[in-house]
């Protein structure tokens, strides 16, 4: 009978043992909290910034107000202006639309913009020289591209804002090759649907934060399953209908770098005047939470030097925010 009974729960151990741990898991404490003040980088070009890439101590920025020189790039740390160009026109190398950099660990430029479905990549090389390499197509759609990451070189990740779908596509023959879909609500208005969000990608990872619920995803990028789930305590969201001032926003923005993924999420001092930089590990572990005393429109982070780039023109029009980590 006893050797029934041991029996009995060697086999349970080996079943509890076996079975695989939950992907939810609560937001771990920070081991590392600051507060950090910008420091503020003057000049001379007049812009107003939509986007920033940080690539090899190049600074990369897109302006919104002049259609003659739509990218400036700036070599760091000393913010020379070494490139100013792009016209907004309907020729071959002139943008469509406003520019966009598509976000990669590979070290080099994708941008977004010289036509709503083409993508066009430049080399960079020791000296901060852009060479153009290639042009790529990309599907048709009628849904508005965001979030735009290219990953192993010939695979763009994007987020989906009208369908609350990120598709894995790969830019070789124009094929969808993988897709998370999100739940719509029922008003079926995606910028107020509870499971909207911002998304990026590595070699690896799809990482998504989502905008209403203090909830972060980390999906395999080959399965596009989910492998964890990150929440805090604010995890019901507050939705107003068609009113963004009284709705609740958990977070706002999110990048990835080499070693950390950085969710952009409001500060202690209100979002109207900063914000707070959440860093996690890939396995979902957290590492540091910086309170910025502004609000940044846009950023990128350069990991290797701990810099964190911003902008907000209502708060420095002339120039950069700095914040060293």
């Amino acid at each position: 009978m006893n050797k029934i009974i041991y029996l009995l729960i060697g086999l349970l151990f080996v079943a509890c043992t076996g079975r695989k741990s939950e992907p939810q898991q609560m937001v771990e404490a920070f081991p590392v909290e600051k507060s950090l003040f910008a420091e503020k980088v003057k000049v001379e070009e007049v812009f107003s910034l939509s986007k920033m890439l940080c690539k090899e101590n190049n600074l990369f920025v897109s302006d919104v107000r002049n259609n003659e020189n739509l990218i400036h790039q700036y070599s760091l740390p000393d913010f020379k202006c070494v490139y100013k160009g792009g016209f907004k026109g309907q020729a071959e190398d002139e943008f469509q639309i406003f520019p966009v950099f598509c976000n990669t660990p590979a070290n080099k430029v994708y941008i977004w913009g010289y036509t709503m479905f083409s993508i066009k990549s430049f080399t960079l090389d020791n000296a901060g020289q852009l060479s153009f390499e290639k042009k790529y197509d990309l599907p048709m759609s009628s849904d508005i591209y965001n979030d735009m990451h290219i990953v192993r070189d010939s695979i763009l990740v994007i987020n989906e804002v009208n369908q609350l779908t990120i598709k894995k596509i790969s830019l070789n023959n124009q094929q969808v090759i993988g897709e998370i879909k999100f739940k719509k609500d029922e008003h079926n208005e995606p910028f107020f649907c509870e499971d909207t969000g911002y998304m990026a990608a590595n070699d690896s990872l799809i990482i998504y934060a989502y905008r209403y619920k203090k909830q972060v995803d980390i999906y395999n990028i080959d399965d596009m399953k989910l492998e964890k789930r990150l929440i805090g305590d604010e995890v019901a969201p507050h939705i107003v209908l068609y009113d963004p001032e009284s709705t609740v926003y958990r977070n706002f923005g999110l990048f990835a770098g080499k070693e950390f993924f950085y969710v952009r999420c409001p500060g202690k001092w209100g979002t109207e005047k900063g914000c707070s930089v959440e860093v996690f590990d890939y396995s979902g572990h957290s590492i540091a939470k910086y309170e910025l005393d502004v609000m940044l429109s846009t950023l990128t982070i350069d990991e290797q030097n701990r810099v964190i780039y911003g902008y907000n023109g209502e708060i420095f029009e002339d120039g950069f925010l700095k914040y060293s980590f």
